[in-house]
């Protein structure tokens, strides 16, 4: 009976079933793909770093910054159990100069060096033994970014020394090969590397040491390493190191979202349809009922059916879950490795939850079964009579034509129907907004500001960076501005032009004390700026800090922090907070008429140019082209736009 009863309903309501099959087809294939990508993923990037050996504690040095012995130091270490100094150069685009003219390196910090303290694996998953002479290896990451490929050729020139590299293969790198790290590794053999030092040595070039430490108590080894860390430009432990990858998480996350709104429309269709279906079905129920059948065999009937469609949908959607997860995971294995995880459990579990979800929610959607007597079958049945109004309106009195009364009154008459219809449109069309959102917001230049950024029109590779870095640079990057601003000027653009250079400082308050990245803007006032609370510093003795730096220092506006520097410590009063994307959201904003010694900087975001005369894209695109020709030492112009958009990491700021 109930097989006959079923095929007849399948048959009778066609498209209604096939939209139910679809959209369970789709939750299934959604749920079981990303819930498995994300446990993959979330367990795989312990078991990738301890396949990497990656350290459980990393110090990045500069030499000009560098006054301590970072032998002595992490030897006297007790908590340190090993540690290895590698050496590297850090290196402008300037100095890598590719074969292929198309290939181009738009800022980030470039290492160079030739040590391999930790495991590096090839595309074929194999780890890397040695680099020979005359090969380079760098993470696929980047490589992809640039569009490296093997057998790609680039000489790397440093202050007269030169050597001439081919791209041998990409590496997974688990300490710089996640997209939210702007530093870029080139693995090169120790020849080569020695062919670049030797005539000067690394004392007079940009170079500098990676130190990596293995400990079983991190937090017994910071306060052991002091001296090292007010000398370090990057530290990162294991808990960093993790949250780096945490973009390769964002895909997965955001397709688990999607397939809850996907569950969600397919209850909404199913909760109409089984409304409607009783709806029809008074008399028959209520027939049921008189000759005895009980409540939840009459459930029974109904359950039965969807029954069938889950099992069918989520059969079907678990099957596709297999190809349809592999290509998201793709994404995610370009910089981690993954292990041989059996998905199959996974996605089983996933199938069957959806079945079990969907038969408990038809089992509730049908409880008006309980409710229903067989004298309300007869009397509001399929006979058309009825003892109530049907609704307020009357058409009498109504002013509207026939076709729109009776739409409308079908609407007042049964709310509850309609506004089920209304709650499926509505998921159906925010699950579109949000992605389409999504993707507009990371293509517009509104994200600037995310990231920490005064809001501006173009931007463009900072050449005036490396020669601010000293006691008088504040003097020289003002000049610079102005001189740009001139320019500007005389060729028929009106333009405000700013750059912040980047600094890291100890920061103390009471007993707290930790290194900070710390930002100074020239040519900008701070209400160019967001703040997400407090007031915008207003003297040269107030700060703006993001939340998380205040949590990590244990402070809250209001509260006066000791900023460390050459020229002497200094006290500063918190009055704002703000949003930064930069440095994983840690950093302490200067004012701008703050005089801080640029002599320890140690980084600078690109120079920025914001139009006065209020010009449109196209006009825009058009002083692009005429900025490239006044100023053609500047490789990479492009607008506010084109920078959010194309920038996938936290790190825009550029290190020499």
């Amino acid at each position: 009976m109930y097989l006959n009863i079923l095929k007849k309903d399948l048959k009778r309501k066609k498209a209604m079933n096939i939209i139910v099959l679809v959209f369970i087809i789709l939750a299934t294939m959604f749920v079981s793909s990303s819930v498995n990508n994300i446990i993959s993923v979330t367990s795989a990037l312990d078991d990738y770093f301890e396949m990497a050996d990656a350290p459980d504690y990393l110090v990045v040095t500069m030499n000009k910054n560098l006054s301590v012995d970072i032998e002595e130091i992490v030897s006297s270490a007790d908590a340190v159990e090993r540690y290895t100094i590698e050496d590297l150069l850090f290196l402008s685009p300037e100095n890598i100069i590719f074969e292929n003219e198309d290939l181009k390196i738009s800022g980030g910090t470039n290492m160079v060096h030739s040590d391999i303290p930790m495991n590096y694996f090839l595309s074929d998953g194999s780890i890397l033994e040695e680099v020979k002479q005359g090969e380079f290896y760098m993470t696929q990451s980047k490589a992809d970014k640039l569009g490296m490929k093997v057998g790609d050729k680039l000489t790397i020139e440093v202050n007269g020394a030169s050597c001439e590299v081919t791209f041998k293969d990409k590496i997974k790198d688990a300490l710089f090969g996640s997209n939210q790290l702007s530093f870029t590794r080139y693995l090169i053999s120790e020849e080569d590397y020695n062919s670049l030092v030797a005539p000067e040595g690394t004392e007079t070039l940009y170079g500098g040491n990676i130190v990596h430490m293995y400990s079983s108590d991190v937090n017994a080894v910071i306060p052991q390493i002091k001296p090292l860390l007010d000398n370090s430009i990057l530290t990162m432990d294991r808990a960093y190191m993790k949250f780096t990858y945490i973009f390769d998480m964002i895909v997965v996350g955001l397709l688990l979202v999607v397939s809850l709104i996907l569950i969600a429309i397919a209850f909404v269709v199913l909760h109409f349809t089984i409304t409607f279906t009783l709806s029809e079905e008074f008399r028959e129920i209520g027939v049921m009922k008189a000759i005895g059948i009980r409540n939840f065999r009459i459930r029974g009937l109904y359950l039965i059916k969807y029954a069938a469609l889950s099992a069918i949908g989520a059969v079907v959607g678990l099957f596709l879950s297999f190809p349809f997860g592999k290509m998201l995971m793709s994404v995610s294995s370009q910089t981690i490795i993954i292990g041989n995880s059996d998905p199959l459990f996974v996605n089983i579990f996933c199938a069957v939850v959806v079945i079990a979800v969907i038969l408990l929610f038809c089992y509730g959607c049908t409880s008006k079964v309980k409710k229903l007597t067989p004298i309300d079958a007869i009397r509001n049945g399929q006979t058309g009579e009825r003892f109530r109004k049907k609704s307020l309106m009357s058409l009498g009195s109504s002013k509207l034509g026939t076709t729109p009364f009776l739409a409308l009154n079908d609407i007042v008459s049964a709310p509850r129907r309609y506004s089920i219809i209304t709650l499926t449109f509505v998921l159906c069309l925010s699950l579109m907004l949000i992605l389409s959102n999504t993707v507009y917001t990371m293509n517009s230049g509104s994200l600037s500001t995310t990231f920490g950024w005064a809001d501006c029109d173009i931007y463009l590779d900072s050449k005036i960076y490396a020669d601010s870095m000293t006691e008088n640079g504040h003097d020289i990057l003002v000049k610079h501005l102005d001189e740009m601003e001139n320019t500007l000027a005389e060729n028929g653009m009106p333009a405000k032009c700013y750059q912040e250079m980047i600094l890291t400082l100890p920061v103390v308050y009471g007993e707290t004390e930790s290194n900070v990245c710390i930002y100074h803007g020239t040519g900008t006032t701070m209400d160019m700026y967001e703040y997400t609370a407090g007031t915008a510093p207003q003297n040269t003795n107030e700060i703006a800090m993001t939340r998380i730096t205040a949590n990590r220092l244990k402070v809250n506006i209001g509260d006066t922090v000791t900023i460390k520097t050459v020229d002497g410590d200094k006290e500063y009063i918190i009055t704002a907070f703000f949003q930064g994307m930069n440095q994983a959201g840690d950093g302490i904003r200067l004012h701008s008429d703050e005089e801080i010694n640029y002599i320890q900087a140690q980084g600078s975001i690109n120079t920025q140019i914001m139009f006065t005369d209020d010009p449109d894209n196209r006009e825009i695109e058009r002083r692009i082209e005429e900025i490239q020709r006044i100023f053609p030492d500047y490789e990479n112009v492009k607008t506010c736009v084109e920078t959010t958009s194309e920038s996938p990491n936290t790190k825009p700021c550029k290190w020499q």
